[in-house]
């Protein structure tokens, strides 16, 4: 569907929300608020959404019967709650993995949407080879091999890196979905570039020299995905620019203070099992300064650079995640890695020992920039703190 304009954007949003009136009515959480403005609805964190499952669907299942579900699909079984209606795990960054169940009709809403915003031109006219490195496959990505002419490879991140690596480059893929940990994995394994048409990164932040370094190593600039047990929420243009999927979601800006980030606070405009209505996610979103080249009327922003949690702040001071990632990369080379954790005490930084006094002087120059008095100190070599990369953090525990 082509939007032109903001004004062809709301008006779709505004038909869209007041189709959803059925669907709140069958929500208990919300069902009093049914034909009410989406303002009089109450702003959700995902942990809530997650811990009151049960009020939150419109079939009446229940938390324990969703996860056991789930973890039976991760295990081969079909995920199935109810005759076709599916449910799955996301990919869990930060404690318990987000829970989600979708129908037929929403997963065949999800396929053609992300279909028609990834895949390369004529993708649906001829053979095309998609791999998709995630922690594990579930009915959701699956059905994307019954969809068109494609061979479907999926490699679960449990996998060693070096066998990743040789059944990635045996498949040669057309388009390539992993987190930014695997592709840096694989530019640093490629002698020659693959034969890729598209590559997208998802999960977890990219900095912009290290985007340039991985798609000069892969023949192929890596673009963003945004997507999120929350649904899939943003898509590249053909310029690498994310904008968000407004023709389907309605996202209220919550301002991040001391910044020019804010939050998203999310409405689906199509998902009925499940129903997702304000819920405010946690992650830190900047719009850009000039509109995309592309002409799109769909909000673009640059592409999740970390949570809110991630912010480094003293006093009336704030250091977003961007600021700290490029410092940083842009002193020790973009393939190598890092971790900068910074408390109301000072920052210690992780790296190799060759490169941790350039990476220590970068953090000093920046905080220095701020005006920020803070010491910082050297850590032992970057480690991985969980299923996602996360290298800028602040952590007063």
């Amino acid at each position: 569907m082509s939007l032109r304009t903001r004004a062809a954007i709301e008006r779709r949003q505004a038909r869209l929300w007041s189709a959803m009136v059925p669907v709140v009515r069958r929500t208990p959480a919300v069902r009093a608020l049914a034909g009410r403005p989406l303002t009089d609805f109450p702003i959700m964190r995902p942990e809530a959404l997650r811990e009151g499952f049960d009020a939150w669907n419109t079939l009446g299942l229940t938390r324990a019967g969703a996860e056991a579900a789930a973890r039976a699909g991760e295990g081969g079984d079909s995920g199935e709650v109810q005759p076709g209606v599916v449910a799955g795990f996301s990919s869990g960054s930060s404690g318990r993995p987000g829970l989600f169940v979708t129908s037929a009709a929403e997963r065949a809403g999800w396929l053609g949407h992300i279909l028609a915003r990834l895949l390369p031109l004529g993708a649906m006219l001829r053979p095309t080879r998609i791999a998709l490195c995630l922690r594990a496959d579930n009915r959701l990505y699956g059905e994307v091999r019954a969809a068109g002419p494609f061979r479907f490879l999926f490699v679960g991140l449990e996998v060693p890196a070096p066998d990743r690596y040789e059944r990635l480059r045996a498949f040669a893929p057309d388009v390539l979905i992993a987190p930014t940990q695997v592709l840096a994995d694989l530019a640093l394994r490629t002698r020659s570039p693959w034969p890729l048409r598209r590559l997208f990164y998802g999960a977890e932040p990219m900095g912009e020299a290290e985007r340039g370094w991985i798609g000069a190593a892969l023949g192929v600039r890596p673009d963003p995905i945004y997507q999120a047990t929350e649904g899939f929420l943003g898509a590249p243009c053909r310029f690498g620019t994310l904008h968000l999927n407004e023709d389907v979601l309605i996202i209220e800006r919550e301002p991040v203070p001391g910044t020019d980030r804010f939050l998203p606070i999310v409405t689906d405009l199509r998902r009925t099992t499940q129903p997702m209505i304000r819920v405010r996610l946690p992650d830190l979103l900047q719009p850009l300064a000039i509109p995309c080249p592309c002409g799109s009327p769909r909000m673009a922003v640059r592409p999740v650079e970390g949570r809110q949690d991630d912010l480094w702040h003293w006093a009336a001071t704030v250091i977003c995640p961007r600021e700290v990632e490029t410092a940083v990369s842009d002193a020790l080379g973009p393939e190598h890695d890092w971790r900068a954790t910074a408390t109301s005490r000072g920052v210690t930084v992780e790296a190799d020992p060759d490169r941790i006094p350039a990476a220590v002087r970068a953090v000093e120059a920046l905080l220095a920039a701020h005006g920020v008095k803070a010491p910082v100190t050297a850590g032992g070599p970057p480690r991985q703190d969980g299923v996602k990369r996360r290298r800028v953090r602040w952590s007063d525990g």
